[in-house]
């Protein structure tokens, strides 16, 4: 994993607000949309959450899976990852 696309990926209230809201449960962008909004937060178009999701996919902190009820679906990879700064390296897990 690259530590400068996880901090660039982390970057952003949204992004972390979508973290927040997989770790609770996979989710499709629709599902995510829905959440931040009932949390009050200005989430006014799904292509913003998609475009969201997708920078994390790319940053290896969420993955995508195919679900047949729910279409596109995005999960955590891991609910804990650390970040050493001065080696610049990230592990996942416990």
């Amino acid at each position: 994993m690259d530590a400068s696309r996880i901090i660039s990926a982390l970057d952003s209230k949204l992004r972390i607000e979508i973290l927040k809201i997989l770790a609770e449960k996979p989710n499709n962008v629709v599902g995510v949309l829905q959440k931040l909004r009932s949390k009050g937060l200005d989430a006014r178009y799904r292509e913003t959450v998609y475009r969201g999701l997708e920078k994390l996919a790319d940053a290896e902190l969420v993955e995508k899976y195919y679900d047949k009820e729910s279409g596109l679906c995005y999960k955590l990879t891991s609910d804990r990852f650390k970040i050493e700064i001065r080696r610049e390296s990230v592990s996942i897990g416990t």
